[in-house]
């Protein structure tokens, strides 16, 4: 930056297009009897901070002799909190389109950036796609600051960090890499940092986004990081070891590495007695495996192996499909791709509609498909069972991984009967099994076995829970020493 303020505001006016840029704001005063301006985003900052505490104290200033060091005067004239020096144009700018105010002096060959930010945003409300039954009912909303002080205020230790970068070259994005000193792996820290560093885009609309550009398998159908709106789910992550992510502009944190049990994990387990925890993970675990292989072994049994089900019942599924016109394994096909339609339509409409439409399209579709021979009842039982399995899995990602996989394990088992289901599980298991996230197996701790709380389907009592997680610091594996329940020593 230039000594001279014309030779400044030349700059500025260029570099924020002030002549086509009407929220782009300028305000000329004089301070310590010199030409001052202040640039701001017109909606971004507060102009009563902006008036009670820049403004007011520096036409105060107006008329006083002129200060020798006239940076070190303008500090000590703003009331701000947050106030720094900058003196490069790229700076400023960037400050500007932050929505921080940038004061300019004659004669001063810097900038005062002064953060007093305020906009519209959400207020913190309860999250919407991971509600529990016991737990805080906070989640995180799009203001960056506001998701970091949620944060801190579950964790209340300085050895939580929060370092700032951006991601995006044409327009950056705030982002605040988080973890605990003491529990993080440097190498899996290290690996992050490099990563966001060498990201090459121009911009990141959305935490969904950096999640694409940050997975180790982009072309893999498991998710390999961890969504989460709820601050207490993030700190449960951030004691373990693992690093958080949190955007600006986004109502949910990004976690990483993960687990693929990480998946299959609520917040309501750890809240709960540890005999209610396992029995919900264990109904998890049934509703994702009836999700993905019930319909192909209903259609590999019905057509290929018929002598593994009861006389009964597959005389009933042959009485039933000699009247209907189309094949078992078409019937399948379409009544998934029925259930899988209504759930998008219930999901787009909006309010209590979309939720009732779900209900009465499914009822009255399924019902209507009977009455008109197109399908037999049973059919539907399973697919409607299938269908519940899915929507138990707690990760949103995971659930239409899960509803892709069903259809191609459908295909196995209309193609080659049981034994196309069996190879295509044992691959599915090896490519599971190879799958990394951050570099960390995705397996782990089941394969490779590592050490571990137990932790895993099944939830043992939280005072046998001693570890952290494999994924955190190797040599701070201890969390406790001795007996967590000490008012039972003798």
């Amino acid at each position: 930056m230039s000594s001279s303020l014309e030779r400044n505001l030349e700059v500025m006016e260029r570099l924020l297009y002030r002549d086509v840029n009407t929220d782009m704001t300028r305000r000329d005063l004089r301070v310590f009897r010199r030409e001052a301006a202040v640039y701001y985003v017109d909606g971004l900052v507060s102009t009563d901070f902006l008036q009670h505490y820049v403004l007011t104290p520096c036409l105060e200033k107006a008329g006083q002799e002129n200060a020798v060091n006239i940076e070190d005067a303008l500090m000590q004239t703003v009331h701000v909190a947050d106030v720094k020096t900058v003196t490069a144009y790229a700076e400023v700018v960037d400050a500007v389109v932050n929505g921080k105010a940038v004061l300019l002096c004659d004669g001063m060959p810097s900038a005062l950036c002064m953060d007093i930010r305020f906009f519209v945003r959400r207020s913190i409300s309860p999250p919407l796609t991971e509600s529990v039954v016991n737990g805080p009912h906070q989640g995180f909303n799009e203001a960056l600051r506001d998701n970091i002080t949620l944060l801190r205020r579950i964790l209340h230790t300085p050895e939580l960090i929060g370092e700032m970068t951006t991601v995006g070259t044409a327009s950056p994005t705030n982002l605040c890499v988080m973890y605990l000193e003491n529990a993080v792996d440097k190498e899996l820290l290290c690996r992050l940092k490099g990563r966001l560093a060498r990201l090459r885009v121009d911009q990141v609309l959305s935490i969904g986004a950096l999640e694409q550009l940050l997975e180790d398998r982009p072309y893999a159908l498991l998710p390999q990081c961890c969504l989460t709106e709820r601050p207490d789910r993030a700190a449960s992550f951030l004691l373990e070891g693992q690093i958080v992510i949190v955007m600006d502009g986004a109502p949910q944190v990004l976690a990483v590495p993960i687990s693929f049990l990480h998946l299959f994990h609520t917040p309501d387990d750890t809240s709960m007695r540890w005999q209610y925890g396992t029995f919900l993970r264990l109904i998890r675990l049934l509703g994702a495996l009836c999700t993905l292989l019930l319909p192909g072994l209903f259609v590999a049994a019905a057509t290929f192996h018929p002598e593994a089900l009861p006389v009964t019942l597959l005389t009933a599924i042959l009485e039933s499909q000699a009247q209907v016109p189309l094949s078992i394994p078409a019937e399948t096909f379409l009544m998934l791709m029925m259930f899988n339609l209504i759930n998008e339509a219930g999901t787009r409409v909006p309010g209590v509609v979309g939720n009732s439409l779900g209900t009465v399209s499914g009822l009255i579709l399924g019902q209507a498909a009977v009455e008109a021979k197109l399908i037999h009842p049973l059919l539907i039982i399973v697919v409607a069972v299938s269908s519940l399995g899915s929507y138990a899995i707690p990760d949103y990602s995971l659930g239409m991984a899960f509803r892709i996989g069903q259809l191609v394990f459908l295909a196995a088992g209309c193609v080659f009967g049981f034994y196309g289901i069996v190879l295509l599980s044992a691959v599915a298991a090896v490519r599971l099994c190879g799958m990394t996230s951050l570099g960390s197996p995705f397996a782990a701790p089941v394969a490779p076995v590592r050490t571990h709380n137990p932790d895993d389907f099944i939830r043992w009592p939280i005072w046998r829970q001693r570890l952290r997680t494999w994924l955190g610091n190797p040599f701070s594996m201890e969390r406790v020493h001795g007996r967590m329940r000490g008012w039972d020593e003798k």
